[in-house]
């Protein structure tokens, strides 16, 4: 299985679900029509995408989810 960035990880980086959901539907074009934010709430996201979208967050909870996997 690809490893995924999840709400799991956003939640550990400071995130919450109200600001998930503001994220989605302001970057909404830059994803492909697949990523919805239900399917990134049921199964994440590909960890290809996430870096792909060069976003401040993501790549904070992406060195996050790195730094407890001892990477």
């Amino acid at each position: 299985m690809t490893d995924r960035l999840t709400i799991d990880d956003v939640i550990r980086a400071g995130g919450c679900p109200s600001g998930v959901r503001r994220w989605f539907r302001e970057r909404a074009d830059d994803l492909p029509p697949e990523m919805t934010l239900r399917r990134f709430l049921d199964h994440g996201m590909p960890l290809e995408l996430a870096v792909s979208l060069n976003d401040p967050f993501i790549e904070r909870a992406l060195a996050l989810k790195d730094k407890r996997r001892g990477r």
